[in-house]
């Protein structure tokens, strides 16, 4: 719809928007205003002088209604760049099926069965797996919640401008004056222009919802890929396993397996003294419990080491990488990487922050066996 139009006067005529004329009295005849015969009066200033108007006046309300509903609920090509379309296209019914959370549920699935068959913790199975469902969750809410920002909109605007409900814009569209209706039409580029920060909020929010979503699927993508690299390790991890068979505790070895036992005692060995090496303890996961784990300290009471004990650091995680497949070590944490002999081309690999020096490895050598 065009914007305001400017109509140089001439002599016994006024300057009007096109079809509208703000000053005409009911009373008067279209012919007294124009000084124009019969045959050139507008023919919405005809409409409204007659029945015509009356049946169509409530159309009229109701198709600005229904523009303004679309002027407060953007669009996918005005809201923000790359924005979503709105619900109830299909194209945002929910994840790609490739992303999906059906998706989600069957890589946990083979997650879990690798965990089993691999006889151990699988760290960064269990980070990626972590993330894919906290980026999943948090797109899957993101979605409910634009979907009831885009409903409460279409409701606000149509009790508005169909029921009358006075606010700012209402009063603009004469409060279901058919002729002050009509006559705010002219100007709808300029009610265009004028978007509500509400408008504005939703646009933002569905910019938040599609990076969300691309969030999500980035780390299903993740999960999928070291899943898929897991399983492809499986002949190779058999025969280790076949190699490094299950161990019970020592009794009266501080509750470590015999294998943990020997690699303990050369590290400290080589590169001891420590602070402290702790192995045994109550945890809900991992080696620990089972004796199959000992964290060698480089410094106490969670401060960064000094820089020779992270350069010592570096080296047990050289040499117990070197000596894996000898002594069975199945995996190292440093630093905040991993490195883990069943997906061993996969090299050293990042992991997700767990919010301290100690809880991130920056202050000891991590080392797990079979």
């Amino acid at each position: 719809m065009g914007g305001l139009v400017i109509v140089r006067r001439r002599p016994g005529h006024i300057a009007k928007l096109p079809g509208v004329d703000p000053f005409r009295r009911e009373d008067q005849e279209p012919s007294r205003v124009w000084g124009e015969s019969a045959t050139r009066h507008d023919p919405l200033d005809i409409a409204r002088s007659g029945a015509v108007a009356r049946r169509r006046w409530p159309v009229a309300l109701a198709a600005a209604a229904i523009f303004m509903v679309s002027l407060l609920v953007p669009s996918a090509g005005n809201a923000a760049p790359g924005a979503p379309a709105a619900p109830g296209d299909p194209a945002v019914q929910g994840f790609p099926a490739a992303n999906s959370p059906g998706e989600l549920a069957r890589l946990e699935a083979r997650a879990a069965r690798l965990s089993r068959q691999y006889r151990g913790q699988l760290v960064t199975l269990t980070d990626a797996q972590n993330a894919a469902r906290q980026a999943t969750a948090k797109a899957l809410r993101l979605r409910r919640q634009l979907g009831q920002a885009h409903r409460e909109l279409a409701r606000l605007a149509a009790a508005s401008y169909m029921g009358g409900v006075q606010d700012p814009l209402g009063a603009v569209f004469g409060g279901g004056d058919p002729r002050r209706a009509l006559e705010a039409a002219a100007t709808a580029e300029y009610v265009v222009q004028q978007r509500s920060a509400r408008q504005h909020a939703l646009a933002r929010f569905m910019a938040t919802e599609q990076q969300a979503e691309r969030a999500a699927r980035a780390k299903v993508g993740e999960l999928r890929r070291l899943v898929a690299s897991l399983a492809s390790q499986r002949r190779r991890v058999d025969a280790l396993m076949a190699k490094f068979r299950p161990e019970s505790p020592i009794v009266g070895g501080d509750g470590v397996t015999p294998r943990m036992f020997q690699v303990r005692n050369e590290i400290d060995r080589r590169f001891g003294p420590f602070s402290s090496i702790g192995c045994v303890r109550a945890e809900a996961g991992g080696e620990h419990p089972l004796g199959r784990a000992c964290d060698f300290m480089l410094s106490t009471g969670g401060v960064m080491p000094s820089a020779s004990d992270v350069q010592r650091g570096y080296d047990i995680a050289s040499w117990a990488q070197a000596n894996a497949s000898r002594l069975g070590v199945m995996y190292i944490i440093y630093r905040q990487r991993i490195w883990d002999i069943r997906n061993a081309s996969a090299g050293w690999q990042p992991m997700a922050d767990r919010g301290s020096i100690t809880a991130n490895h920056f202050d000891h050598v991590h080392i797990s066996v079979f």
